[in-house]
């Protein structure tokens, strides 16, 4: 990457970060793009160039927090033991931890909107490939359980991975679709939901 290219790359994840606290702070529809552009200190018409609109920089949004997710879920691997299922749950906290960090409710409810709404086809298929490897991280780490013998014979990791991901995925919907729910209940309830789950899958001593 030469140092045009990098300019540019920094850039972006400033207007990103900027959008991001925007969001949070004053929500969706009081976030202007020419606010961001004075607060990152750049032209409306950069913003226009490199997210075609405020659907793109929010949906812009989510790829960094799901890429940043993804980079926090590798070290958690990377550092764990071997056949030890409580990987899972330290996973899953990030999953739903991290989000938040980034947006609010109010905010996470326009973006995953946006995501299956927008018009805008480049950033909403790099959020659904970011999705999808944040999914790949869970079901990759159910199959080196596997491996290791943390899981009957029988268990099938995939269909295990899978089920868990598409449950975390629903649980967080719920969660950022509820004014009543908060982060300690949503996590206290997945983490009830895949204890469940894994003790029907775990080896037997």
């Amino acid at each position: 990457m030469n140092l045009r290219q990098t300019n540019k790359a920094n850039r972006q994840k400033l207007i990103v970060a900027t959008a991001a606290r925007l969001f949070s702070s004053i929500g969706y529809e009081k976030t202007a793009i020419e606010l961001v552009a004075e607060r990152a200190n750049v032209s409306p018409a950069t913003i226009y160039n490199n997210f075609d609109n405020k659907t793109g920089l929010l949906l812009a949004v989510l790829i960094d927090e799901g890429e940043d997710a993804q980079q926090i879920g590798e070290r958690i691997i990377a550092q764990r033991q071997p056949n030890d299922p409580s990987i899972i749950y330290r996973l899953i906290d990030m999953y739903v931890t991290h989000p938040m960090e980034f947006m609010n409710k109010t905010c996470w409810r326009q973006a995953l909107a946006a995501s299956t709404a927008s018009s805008n086809e480049k950033f909403t298929q790099e959020y659904q490939n970011v999705d999808h490897q944040l999914g790949n991280l869970l079901i990759d780490l159910m199959h080196s359980l596997y491996r290791e013998k943390a899981f009957t014979a029988k268990v099938d990791p995939q269909a295990l991975g899978e089920i868990i991901w598409n449950n975390v995925n629903q649980m967080f919907t719920d969660f950022i679709s509820s004014d009543d729910m908060s982060l300690a209940a949503l996590k206290n309830t997945l983490n009830r939901q895949t204890k469940a789950l894994i003790l029907l899958a775990a080896k037997k001593d």
